[in-house]
């Protein structure tokens, strides 16, 4: 999670236990449409809860929500793949044909 917004939301959510996307809006200053985006991601992630009514949503921090928050992992690199021409001209046999012959273009 690198989102200063959706931290801020956590931090808020760990101090006053449960918000709806109003309060949220008015605490933090956002839109609506970018509260309900950020809490619509922390949804999908895990993080919180929606334990509110279908109209009037409420949502909460769930048990056990720092074991979903995953540290960046480094890339792992991986080998260089050879070109594709490369690949080519060592599994043809008329390649070196071509090379002393050339193309029959004029």
């Amino acid at each position: 999670m690198r989102s200063k917004d959706q931290i801020a939301i956590i931090t808020f959510l760990e101090q006053e236990k449960t918000a709806t996307p109003r309060r949220l809006e008015r605490q933090l200053g956002w839109t609506n449409k970018h509260t309900h985006a950020i809490l619509g991601r922390l949804v999908r992630l895990g993080i919180v809860k929606n334990i509110g009514k279908p109209a009037h949503p409420e949502y909460r921090l769930v048990q056990r929500w720092q074991e979903k928050i995953s540290s960046p992992r480094a890339k792992k690199s991986k080998p260089a793949a050879p070109s594709v021409a490369s690949v080519c001209r060592q599994n043809w046999q008329g390649y070196q044909i071509h090379k002393i012959i050339g193309s029959a273009r004029a």
